[in-house]
């Protein structure tokens, strides 16, 4: 993978063991970064929505758990 070089410093300079391990580290903190944005953002539609749409929501997940008892 190229990168120009100040990426590299930026990269050694964070103190990685290696930059393998640097790039590891930043991507795993992006990822639950991104996952805690999106779960944020589905608890703001959740809490959008009506008491008949959430009940709607509930009746639908025991049905499927329902079907998957049965298996």
């Amino acid at each position: 993978m190229k990168v120009s070089t100040d990426t590299r410093d930026r990269i050694r300079a964070m103190g990685g063991a290696t930059h393998e391990d640097t790039i590891v580290e930043a991507l795993d903190a992006l990822e639950s970064e991104r996952f805690w944005a999106e779960a944020e953002q589905g608890k703001k539609w959740y809490d959008s929505l009506s008491d008949e749409e959430r009940q709607q929501l509930r009746n639908e997940d025991d049905a499927i758990d329902a079907l998957f008892k049965g298996i």
